[in-house]
C-alpha cells in the first residue's frame, strides 16, 4: 500500500458515517448513474440503427442523450464516491478541476439542448409549411455544434482561469467548487435562465398555435360533415347540345354524375394526423421542460443564493448536496420521459427484437 491507499482507508473509517450506511448511499447514488447512462444508451442506439428516424427533432433529441450519458458517466459516479466518503476527494486537484469541467460541460449542453428542441417545436408548429425546407439536417448540425461550443466556453476556460486566480490553496481532501460571484452569474444565466426565459416563450406560442389550429380542423371537419358526406356526392345536370351529329342529345335527359370526394376527405385527414403527431411531440417535450424546471430550479436558485449569502442556507453542504443531485437525475428522467410518452420510441425498443416496422420519427 502506498500513501495514498493509507489516506483512503484512513477516509473509509474516519468519520461519524458508519461503513455500511455508506455502501448504501454509494449503491443508491451509483444506480442513478447506471441508470442514466443505459437509458440514454438506449436514445442513442436507437436513432443511429433506424435510418427513418434521422431527422433534424431526432438530431436534437441525440445530442441532448449524449450530454446526458456523460453526467451519468462521468460526473455521477465520482460524485458518489465523494459523498459516500463524507465528501473526501481522493483523486487529486486536477481531476477535480477537469471532473467539475466535466459537470458543467454535460449539464450546461443537456439544458441548452432542450432549448434548442424547444425552438425546433415552436418552428415546426407555427410554420409547418416551410419547416421541413428551413430545418435541414446542415442547419440541425449548425445547431448542435453551437450548443456544446457555447457549453465548453463556460466550463473548461473558465474553471482554468478560476484556478489560476485563486487566491486560496483548496483544503486537502476537497474539492470545492468556485464561489466567485461574476461567474456564478453569468454560468447560471448562460446554463439555465436564458434557456429558460427562451423555452417559456416558446411553449406559450406552441400552446396557443396548437390552440388555433385544433379549432381550425374542428371548424373544417364541420364543413366537410355539412357538405354532404364523407364518400361522394351525386351531381345532377341537364344534357346541352352533343359533342357531333352523330351523338346528339336531348335538352330534356337528365346526366348523373358521381364525384368522388375521397381524395378531399383523405387529404384532410392526412393534415389531423400529421398536426395530432406534432401536437402529441410537443407535449411529450413540453413533459420533459417540466420536469427539467422541478429538477434544476431549485439548484440554481441555491446557486446564486449560496454566493450572495451563504449563512442565508442552514446546513448549505447537504442542501446543496440535494439540490445538485436532483439536477442531474433530470439526466436520467428524459430517456424514461421518451420511452413512457412516445410511441415510435416504444416501436424502436421493441423492433430491436427483431423488427416488424420501422417508426418514422421518435416522438
Amino acid at each position: 500500500l502506498n500513501i495514498s491507499n493509507l489516506s483512503c482507508v484512513y477516509c473509509l473509517n474516519d468519520n461519524n458515517v458508519p461503513t455500511f450506511k455508506r455502501g448504501y448511499l454509494f449503491a443508491i447514488l451509483i444506480s442513478f448513474g447506471v441508470a442514466t447512462v443505459l437509458g440514454n444508451s438506449l436514445i442513442i442506439v436507437s436513432v443511429l440503427k433506424k435510418r427513418s428516424l434521422h431527422t433534424a427533432t431526432n438530431y436534437f433529441i441525440t445530442s441532448l442523450a449524449i450530454a446526458d450519458f456523460l453526467v451519468g458517466l462521468v460526473v455521477m459516479p465520482f460524485s458518489a464516491t465523494y459523498e459516500a466518503m463524507d465528501q473526501r476527494w481522493i483523486f487529486g486537484p486536477d481531476w477535480c478541476d477537469i471532473w467539475h469541467s466535466m459537470d458543467v460541460l454535460a449539464s450546461t449542453a443537456s439544458i441548452l439542448n432542450l432549448c434548442v428542441i424547444s425552438l425546433d417545436r415552436y418552428w415546426a408548429i407555427t410554420d409547418p409549411m416551410t419547416y421541413p425546407y428551413k430545418m435541414t439536417g446542415k442547419r440541425a448540425a449548425i445547431l448542435i455544434v453551437l450548443v456544446w461550443v457555447c457549453s465548453s466556453v463556460i466550463s473548461f476556460p473558465a474553471i482554468a482561469w478560476w484556478r489560476l486566480v485563486a487566491e486560496n490553496v483548496p483544503p486537502e481532501w476537497k474539492c470545492p467548487f468556485t464561489e466567485d460571484m461574476g461567474y456564478l452569474i453569468f454560468s447560471s444565466t448562460v446554463s439555465f435562465y436564458g434557456p429558460l426565459t427562451i423555452m417559456v416563450f416558446a411553449y406559450a406560442k406552441i400552446y396557443k398555435a396548437a390552440l388555433e389550429h385544433t379549432r381550425s380542423l374542428k371548424l373544417g371537419a364541420k364543413v366537410l360533415a355539412a357538405t354532404g358526406g364523407p364518400d361522394s356526392t351525386l351531381r345532377i345536370h341537364r344534357g346541352g347540345g352533343g359533342r357531333d351529329n352523330s351523338q346528339k342529345s336531348n335538352n330534356n335527359d337528365v346526366h348523373c354524375t358521381l364525384v368522388n370526394r375521397d381524395k378531399n376527405s383523405i387529404s384532410f385527414s392526412k393534415k389531423i394526423m400529421k398536426f395530432s403527431k406534432e401536437k402529441k411531440a410537443a407535449k411529450t417535450l413540453g413533459t420533459v421542460m417540466g420536469v427539467f424546471i422541478i429538477c434544476w430550479l431549485p439548484f440554481f436558485i441555491t446557486n446564486i443564493i449560496s454566493g450572495l449569502c451563504s449563512d442565508c442556507i442552514a446546513n448549505p453542504d447537504f442542501i446543496i448536496q440535494v439540490v445538485t443531485w436532483l439536477g442531474w437525475i433530470n439526466s436520467g428522467m428524459n430517456p424514461a420521459i421518451y420511452a413512457y410518452c412516445s410511441k415510435d420510441f416504444r416501436s424502436s425498443k421493441r423492433s430491436s427484437q427483431p423488427p416488424k416496422s420501422s417508426p418514422k420519427y421518435l416522438r
